[in-house]
């Protein structure tokens, strides 16, 4: 009966004509809602101005509470400023004819009977209304932007307020305060701009975001009790459907990057000290921010990247450059309150000059000359790096940095020297351009080079011994698998002629091998340092050719043997005579070239051969016969007969006396 008698006394204060004495508002559960209290009906209905009036009510205390003793809501005598308790912010301003209640977060607790007044002299029934009917209530969201950016969003609202005036407020911490109220698109020249295209929803759009623009944003409906348009004489009030938390970062600096088309491109992004542990994130264009896993490489479509908490860098490494590939990109790293991030305009270029690739050989202990393009460019720096497994160029390590030296040679070309090669050297190369700035390091990767490896040649004598070494990498000794756990046995080494584990190659020998089975060779394998060695004795003339060790199918090493053969040649002949030298030689060889040098190594590498232009010497092929004319005394000295098999020489050593009489052996 209690329950009843209050409904009825509440239904007869809200009919009182002429009187606004209670009203309904409706709020969505998790959203919020603003309600305006109107003062007491004869200040409302007083003509004169409310600058003209005497001191009332509108300047006393001012409270919207649930209870009389104002357990839950809130009151104050404060005017001209939001108060605020808990989840409640009340707002009294001079001269309006009501003040402002805010309530957030709302929940199905609050949908309750309330009282808006002044000191318990004048008040206003409110009936509080929380529904959750709409998949939209209460939506909330976080969306990030950069300085200088346009960023736009959308607010959902129930096809039945297509027609209601839609609005936009901006929760700044103090005070609370309307941004737009709209329901047709505003001027493009706006900061902000709200279109209703009654498609339920309208959109905001915020452009050039600066650091001021940040903050939570409220998305409503100005509505009363009902669900129709409100009349020019309604109480009306705001329900906020959806919520816009937007963060602003912080650009740290902008810089452009020039890569090119079909290259590479490396780009280290260098955070403040304090947040080298901080996660960090990239993001291409208006593309969502992708985090990125602390020291490990991910891909990030055709990004790889790489936090190093270590030193506090981002690494992106970008390769097969294309037009696709040009934009603005984001390095950043996410703070307590904030995200910090680098601009990185990336400009691909389409030059012609550039090779594509490139392969060299190096001989291990010589040195190796890579050719390198170079944009001319001030501030740039010479740069080479070398690919890892992932296929990523990584900067050559200080303790090897020595090794590598740089010269110009021509306008936009260098030449980049690695001294003293080694096993560890094999492997793709890039060389290029580096360019650094205060929180930014680019390198601009134009030239790739393909580097194999190859053991100085052996030189054997037929019906000697030789022994052929192969140093392995030691990632594949024992002890280095059993600490990787990548194997559980030592492997297996190899000696093949031709590249192992190939149709056509020859298996000679492998480190588990009986070598009874073989009695001309002999093996054997010192883990310790990383050396596998097969002797070879009894030498023949066929064992001439090009080896190759291996370890697995990772690791294949060239070697060339070349044998001497047993028997030398000797002529004598007189100055101005000439001279044939028939060499001995194997059938069906295809190449065959006669060379001048005291040391084999020499006259191979750099002795003078006889398809040089010199008359004087001559070459048939069938026959393996070279003739000199017009011989002189200065032809005197050491000469060698070359043919190729099986990709490696056979020589016979000719020793030529040229004498001042006449010819006596022709």
């Amino acid at each position: 009966m209690r329950a009843t008698i209050t409904i009825t006394i509440f239904f007869s204060l809200c009919m009182m004509s002429g009187q606004v004495l209670c009203f309904k508002v409706i709020g969505c559960s998790g959203g919020s809602v603003m309600i305006n209290c109107m003062y007491k009906s004869d200040e409302q209905h007083n003509t004169k101005p409310l600058n003209k009036r005497k001191p009332s009510d509108q300047f006393k205390g001012k409270y919207f509470c649930r209870d009389r003793d104002c357990r839950t809501g809130i009151s104050t005598e404060t005017q001209h400023r939001w108060v605020y308790n808990e989840r409640f912010a009340l707002y009294d301003g001079e001269n309006r004819g009501f003040f402002t209640v805010f309530i957030r977060k709302l929940s199905r607790e609050d949908d309750r009977k309330y009282i808006c007044g002044n000191n318990q002299e004048w008040s206003r029934d409110v009936d509080l209304k929380v529904n959750k009917n709409s998949s939209s209530c209460g939506t909330s969201v976080i969306r990030s932007a950069y300085k200088g950016q346009t960023i736009t969003f959308s607010c959902e609202y129930e096809h039945k307020f297509e027609t209601h005036t839609k609005v936009l407020y901006r929760v700044n911490g103090d005070p609370v305060f309307v941004l737009k109220i709209s329901q047709s698109s505003q001027s493009s020249e706006e900061k902000f701009i709200l279109s209703d295209n009654q498609r339920n929803h309208f959109t905001v759009t915020i452009r050039d975001i600066s650091e001021e623009e940040r903050g939570v944003y409220l998305c409503g409906v100005e509505r009363d009790g009902g669900d129709t348009p409100p009349s020019e004489t309604s109480v009306t009030h705001i329900t906020f459907i959806k919520e816009i938390q937007l963060n602003v970062h912080r650009q740290i600096s902008s810089v452009q990057v020039e890569a090119y088309i079909s290259k590479s491109v490396f780009i280290k992004c260098k955070f403040p000290e304090e947040f080298k542990e901080n996660q960090k994130f990239i993001q291409k264009d208006s593309s969502q921010e992708i985090s990125v896993k602390q020291n490990q490489w991910i891909r990030h479509n055709k990004a790889l990247v790489y936090d190093d908490t270590s030193s506090g860098v981002l690494k992106v490494f970008i390769s097969d450059l294309t037009e696709a590939d040009e934009g603005t990109y984001r390095c950043g790293v996410k703070t307590a309150d904030d995200h910090l991030f680098i601009k990185i305009t990336l400009k691909i270029s389409q030059v012609d000059n550039f090779p594509e690739s490139s392969e060299s050989a190096a001989v291990i202990g010589e040195s190796v000359k890579l050719s390198c393009n170079s944009p001319e460019k001030q501030q740039s720096i010479k740069h080479i790096c070398k690919e890892n497994e992932q296929k990523i160029c990584q900067s050559i390590s200080s303790s090897e940095k020595q090794r590598f030296e740089f010269s110009d040679s021509t306008a936009g070309v260098f030449t980049a020297s690695i001294s003293n090669v080694s096993l560890r050297d094999a492997g793709v190369y890039w060389c290029g351009a580096e360019t650094r700035h205060q929180h930014l390091t680019s390198v601009s990767l134009t030239n790739k080079h393909q580097l194999t490896l190859t053991m100085p040649p052996v030189i054997g004598r037929e019906g000697d011994s030789v022994q052929i070494k192969c140093p392995y990498d030691e990632k594949h000794t024992e002890e280095k698998c059993l600490r990787s756990r990548k194997c559980l046995s030592k492997e297996v080494k190899y000696l093949c002629k031709g590249k192992c584990f190939t149709e056509d190659a020859q298996i000679i020998i492998h480190s588990d091998e009986d070598h009874v089975k073989n009695p001309r060779i002999s093996v054997k394998d010192d883990t310790e340092l990383n050396l596998f060695t097969v002797t070879m004795t009894e030498l023949r003339a066929e064992d001439a050719g090009k080896y190759w060790c291996a370890v697995k199918d990772v690791f294949n090493l060239p070697i060339e043997l070349m044998i001497i053969r047993k028997d030398a040649v000797a002529h004598e002949a007189s100055v101005g005579g000439s001279v044939s030298i028939s060499c001995k030689h194997i059938r069906n060889q295809t190449q065959r070239f006669f060379c001048r040098g005291d040391q084999l190594n020499i006259c191979f590498r750099d002795g003078v051969h006889v398809s040089s232009d010199n008359s004087r010497f001559s070459l048939t092929e069938e026959t393996f016969t070279v003739k000199i004319s017009d011989l002189r005394a200065e032809d005197s000295g050491k000469y060698w007969c070359a043919e190729e098999s099986s990709g490696s020489f056979i020589f016979t050593e000719v020793q030529l006396n040229v004498t001042g009489g006449k010819t006596l052996l022709n």
